[in-house]
């Protein structure tokens, strides 16, 4: 018997003053300054149960952690923002004075760093409902509380985490540009983007297998990881009738530290969801539609690849004045084509309400789980581990509501 306490507590402050210069209709100049405190406590105790009562603390093991972090940072920012035509503009540089102190069993460490970060911002305004905006941010990404405890800790029953206190931060750059169309007219709605991201100095898991056994720690790693992610939604209304796209695709390369190997992987992701729904006042509504998410996971030793599709459907219809049906519908076909590994899910519900327009009372017939489905089973990849789940179900219900409102 294993018990663990994990306990946290994080207290932030945040303010800023910021000065609006508008030297005329076509330029501004913006002026920040402003600090973000924040101010944090985790402790973890790991004791073992043994079968005579007495208990066994891990902690004569380096095991437990009493640690305290607090972290500022105080910027001064200069934003200049000018239009030409129908373009605006608005570059910018924030000068960060970064400062954090990581203390545990009375031994502390405190660190500082100061840095310019650039941003830039475009935007193109064809009209009041057409537009494309780009968007540039360097930003610094610093380490949790539980990544910097120094003492061991109680992962899962066959993983040990180890926190490291020297981390520093992750350099992040993000990179966007962002097309919107709205027309109520036409019932046109168009959003689509692409975000490119790139980490130049980031904080890395870095394990330890033996078996089934894992140690992990954090570590610094200074070569550069790329991702990027493009998204379409697209609808159009054509009188009683809506017509949907969504679709998002994602593609990183990013590095694994196992054993002391250094490895590049790769994965890539789509999902592609076509929908149809009517908007009748007098008629049953229906919304009828299909997902497609493929996605593939590639390392130096193998390659695994899985394709989840779905089927949905949904009923709601309002009539005789005073009923109200409902009903949902949905199929999960998910396929690891590298196991050869199928699982099917189907889950149903449906609702009858009935209440008078001037009355208080309502009376309702509720089914979930209309085909019973007792348990669904799902497979998730990390780094070095594929796993296979399986959650249980609530049995089918059927119940008998009445409600009174005041």
């Amino acid at each position: 018997n294993i018990l663990q306490t994990k306990a946290s507590l994080s207290h932030s402050f945040n303010a800023a003053l910021k000065d609006y210069w508008v030297l005329n209709n076509f330029n501004h100049i913006y002026t920040s300054f402003g600090i973000n405190t924040s101010f944090n406590d985790f402790f973890s105790e790991d004791v073992q149960i043994l079968s005579n009562g007495n208990i066994n603390n891990f902690n004569v093991s380096n095991f437990g952690n009493d640690f305290t972090y607090n972290f500022i940072n105080t910027f001064l920012g200069v934003e200049y923002k000018f239009q030409i035509g129908i373009a605006t503009f608005k570059p910018a540089v924030f000068y960060h004075g970064y400062l954090w102190r990581a203390e545990q069993f009375n031994e502390a460490n405190t660190f500082s760093k100061t840095l310019i970060l650039p941003q830039f911002t475009s935007k193109v305004e064809f009209n009041n409902s057409e537009k494309l905006l780009f968007r540039y941010r360097q930003r610094l990404q610093f380490p949790t509380v539980n990544r910097l405890a120094g003492n061991f800790v109680l992962n899962s029953f066959n993983s040990v985490l180890l926190g490291n206190p020297d981390l520093q931060n992750e350099r992040i750059h993000n990179y966007s540009l962002n097309y919107y169309k709205f027309s109520l007219f036409r019932g046109l709605n168009v959003n689509t983007g692409i975000n490119y991201s790139r980490k130049s100095q980031s904080v890395k898991n870095t394990t330890a297998l033996d078996g089934i056994e894992q140690f992990a720690t954090y570590t610094m790693f200074n070569e550069p990881e790329n991702s990027v992610s493009a998204n379409f939604n697209f609808s159009k209304r054509m009188n009683t009738v809506k017509l949907g796209l969504d679709s998002r695709t994602s593609y990183s390369e990013f590095f694994q530290l196992v054993n002391a190997n250094v490895s590049k992987n790769f994965s890539r992701s789509l999902s592609l969801t076509g929908k149809m729904e009517t908007l009748f006042e007098n008629w049953p509504n229906l919304e009828l539609g299909y997902t497609y998410e493929p996605s593939v996971f590639t390392t130096s030793v193998n390659r695994n690849q899985f394709t989840n599709t779905e089927f949905f459907a949904g009923l709601d219809y309002v009539f005789l004045k005073d009923f109200h049906l409902k009903a949902d519908y949905r199929r999960t076909d998910y396929e690891n084509q590298s196991q050869n590994l199928t699982n099917i899910f189907d889950l149903a519900n449906a609702s009858l309400y009935y209440q008078k327009d001037d009355s208080p009372w309502g009376f309702e017939v509720l089914a979930t789980n209309l085909f019973d489905i007792r348990f669904r089973r799902s497979n998730s990849f990390s780094d070095f581990l594929i796993s296979d789940q399986t959650t249980f179900i609530i049995p089918r219900i059927i119940m008998f509501k009445i409600a009174y409102k005041l």
